[in-house]
């Protein structure tokens, strides 16, 4: 990675949670009803995905890596951060407190921000760099199929593709677009 404009643009494209690893799916079919929730759901992400990166920053030195000790420790820097800013921004966000807390707990797509981190990154900064464009990406993923969800809402859609079947072939035709980013 010898830019940062290449940086950006593996995160956000290349390394996209949502449509290249399949993760954050739920999110995917949750939470693009409107582009409002799907946009409060990118901040909830950010936010969290940022905290998590400073943590797994921070506590890189102390977690042992000879026990496969890795993974626990970043399930639990996932939880933690996905909790604390549950309880801190689910107010200023207005979400439902179940739905925002069942959001924090099933995760899948902060874990696998940390899962990904390049091993080849330098620690410090490019690690929270590297997981603000992730979460970038998957907000735009999501406030992008969440306008392509309204549009089509308003479109002759036969029958058995309404909802979430017309859903999943869009974001698969987007991934399919974006594959060409990844060569």
């Amino acid at each position: 990675m010898n830019s940062s404009l290449q940086f950006l643009t593996d995160g956000v494209i290349t390394h996209n949670l949502i449509l290249f690893q399949g993760l954050g799916v739920y999110a995917l079919l949750r939470f693009t009803k409107s582009i409002g929730t799907a946009f409060k759901s990118s901040v909830m992400m950010l936010v969290s995905t940022l905290t998590a990166c400073a943590l797994v920053w921070l506590a890189e030195p102390l977690i042992p890596t000879h026990f496969g000790m890795q993974l626990p420790a970043y399930l639990a820097i996932a939880l933690a951060s996905g909790l604390l800013w549950n309880k801190v921004l689910a107010q200023a966000l207005a979400l439902e407190p179940e739905q925002s807390l069942l959001t924090a707990f099933i995760n899948s797509a902060l874990i696998g921000v940390l899962l990904g981190i390049p091993q080849d990154l330098p620690a410090g900064a490019a690690i929270v760099g590297y997981g603000a464009a992730c979460a970038v990406g998957y907000g735009l993923v999501l406030i992008v199929m969440a306008g392509i969800r309204e549009r089509l809402a308003l479109a002759n859609v036969p029958k058995p593709f309404r909802g979430v079947p017309i859903l999943l072939i869009s974001a698969a035709l987007l991934a399919l677009a974006l594959m060409g980013y990844r060569l």
